[in-house]
């Protein structure tokens, strides 16, 4: 399933099946956090090619108001209809053969790390289970919700086509409302039944929140859990692609941004509440995975 996929950045995978155009570059030179918002019929014509199997960096929320077309998510294909939204997650595998250019709506595209922002929520984030990989990636937008979503993509939509550069706190709270009406969407009556394994890695990452600070082991998460170390390893592998240690270190990263972002903190004091007694492999740990120092990190953001 691994070999020859490629995971992309936004820019990357534009350049890969997009015709070029002036406009468009124009639009996104000045976009925020590899975030953008346009209605499917503004960009269906520069899409030339079959989307082969490939992962991205950030998630796609599709929102389909007419027509329909066929995407492959993970190891299933889905029928997208009328009213209903599918949801590509950051780091799953997805293809899609052809759309057709009768299909109208809206995508909404953008990079995890947008939802930390300044008035980000850990708990939410963690609530929005289906932006992991794994989960039902479709739901029927019902007709209470209808205007109520449209109006959020139309925001979006708006604040990302701007002659000025997106606001951040505007986009982040767009971004937070749409996520919340999704939410909401996936009721229990409108969830199909999960696998184990399924439920097996929403356990592990429902843990994983909780105990973000406690620098815990797979071992550790397993005795919670009363299952193997290798049975949880297995199981989460299957459903996300990853390892245990990898979704921990991701969630841990969350968290870690959030105190950069959101807290007055030393880097030295975030990595004490962190449980790292170490500040300077504290410093490796998230520069091996963000490619920045902490202090980049946080001054990066100063900037924006």
């Amino acid at each position: 399933m691994n070999a020859g996929i490629t995971t992309y950045n936004s820019e990357d995978f534009r350049k890969e099946y997009f015709n070029a155009s002036p406009e468009l570059e124009k639009l996104f030179e000045k976009s925020v956090e590899d975030f953008f918002c346009l209605r499917i019929e503004d960009v269906i014509e520069r899409v030339y090619k079959p989307i082969l199997p490939s992962r991205e960096e950030s998630h796609t929320l599709i929102f389909v108001t007419y027509g329909s077309y066929k995407t492959k998510i993970g190891f299933k294909e889905y029928t997208v209809l009328p009213n209903h939204i599918v949801i590509y997650q950051a780091g799953a595998v997805f293809s899609t053969e052809q759309i057709s250019k009768e299909v109208k709506g809206y995508t909404c595209h953008f990079h995890p790390d947008i939802l930390i922002g300044k008035f980000g929520n850990r708990s939410l984030i963690s609530d929005f289970e289906f932006l992991n990989v794994g989960t039902h990636p479709i739901v029927r937008v019902k007709q209470a919700s209808m205007l109520a979503i449209q109006n959020v993509f139309e925001r979006l939509c708006v604040e990302f086509k701007s002659d000025q550069r997106p606001n951040p706190i505007i986009v982040h709270s767009y971004l937070y409302s749409l996520l919340a009406e999704v939410k909401i969407l996936f009721g229990k009556d409108n969830l199909p039944g999960q696998s184990a394994s399924s439920q097996i890695t929403s356990q592990f990452k429902k843990l994983a929140h909780e105990n973000v600070k406690k620098n815990l082991k797979v071992s550790d998460f397993a005795e919670l859990m009363n299952i193997s170390p290798n049975h949880l390893n297995k199981s989460i592998k299957l459903v996300t692609s990853k390892t245990a240690s990898e979704i921990y270190d991701e969630i841990k990263l969350i968290e870690i941004k959030f105190l950069l972002y959101q807290s007055k903190l030393s880097i030295s004091e975030i990595s004490y509440a962190m449980g790292y007694l170490d500040p300077s492999y504290f410093a490796r740990f998230f520069k091996n995975h963000t490619s920045m120092s902490p202090s980049d990190f946080r001054e990066l953001i100063e900037k924006s």
